[in-house]
């Protein structure tokens, strides 16, 4: 197997629970990186999200990418660069929300730094027993994540405002989520198909958090751009996921690893299933495949 770039998921994939890179990855990636490996972070996160993870991986240093926003936009590391392909306008996001209402989830707009979130009144009650559960202060904010329903966005997304009409969305959004406990949202998962999936991309970021983007809008699709951008086969990359919007990505690359804990329609599409993120998959499988060239390199 002939590496020549790396691309990541970011959560459920390369990061742990807490958000962080677990040491031996780290070390990993930055060995493949000294090689000569290209290192791509593919995530739904957008650039402002991803930064710090890119800078701890010292990407910027070998010339890595980022692929925001499930392929919305590209990020070239070494020369501060983006290019953008795609954009949600506010006409869509707007219908998106009203198709969204009636099904009482919560409707979360981002654009690369802003949030613009509405919470039916109907899951107050969830996030509130959230909140004294895990003992979080009364200004903690009410906003949910990709795996909890409550979660503090405010580092990647600095200015929020709470909603109540898609009105209130600004002219342009990268994404809309609905996102409601996993058993809820999986049960509406069909019926809120049936209602946007002809004119938008919906896929599942976890079994608690749906994305909604413009058609088009693939991790897969950004990815073969920049290879053919830096003249690498498709062929000769190896990319990591877990999530519905890796699908696409792991379809077209050489080799499709898919992490133990990713959800279950992902799986099939895996080349290798590998130990879960909490257990360094991603590092181990690089260490099997990569020509590492002494003891040292592999921790």
């Amino acid at each position: 197997m002939t590496i020549k770039l790396i691309a990541t998921d970011m959560d459920g994939t390369l990061l742990k629970s807490d958000n962080t890179i677990s040491p031996k990855t780290k070390h990993i990636l930055i060995e493949a990186q000294k090689q000569g490996i290209r290192l791509v972070l593919a995530s739904g996160r957008s650039y402002r999200k991803l930064m710090q993870y890119a800078n701890e991986l010292e990407m910027p240093k070998y010339g890595g990418f980022l692929i925001e926003v499930n392929g919305t936009a590209v990020y070239d590391l070494k020369h501060a660069k983006r290019t953008r392909y795609h954009e949600l306008k506010k006409a869509d996001a707007i219908k998106i929300f009203q198709a969204l209402k009636p099904f009482e989830v919560e409707i979360m707009g981002l654009g690369d730094d802003s949030l613009y979130d509405y919470i039916p009144q109907s899951l107050m009650p969830i996030k509130q027993e959230y909140r004294r559960k895990h003992q979080l202060s009364d200004d903690y904010p009410w906003t949910a994540g990709a795996f909890e329903i409550v979660f503090d966005n405010r580092i990647g997304y600095p200015h929020q405002y709470m909603i109540q009409s898609g009105e209130e969305f600004p002219d342009h959004l990268n994404k809309i989520a609905a996102i409601h406990e996993s058993v809820v949202l999986l049960s509406k998962l069909s019926d809120i198909k049936k209602v946007l999936q002809d004119d938008y991309w919906l896929g599942l970021t976890s079994p608690t958090y749906l994305e909604i983007m413009e058609k088009g809008v693939t991790k897969g699709n950004a990815l073969t751009k920049l290879c053919e951008r830096l003249n690498i086969d498709m062929a000769d990359v190896i990319a990591f996921g877990d999530g519905e919007n890796d699908i696409d990505m792991l379809k077209k690359v050489g080799t499709a690893v898919v992490m133990e804990n990713a959800l279950p329609a992902v799986k099939t599409y895996a080349d290798i299933i590998c130990s879960s993120n909490q257990n360094d998959g991603l590092a181990e499988t690089l260490q099997k495949y990569l020509p590492f060239t002494s003891k040292s390199d592999v921790f």
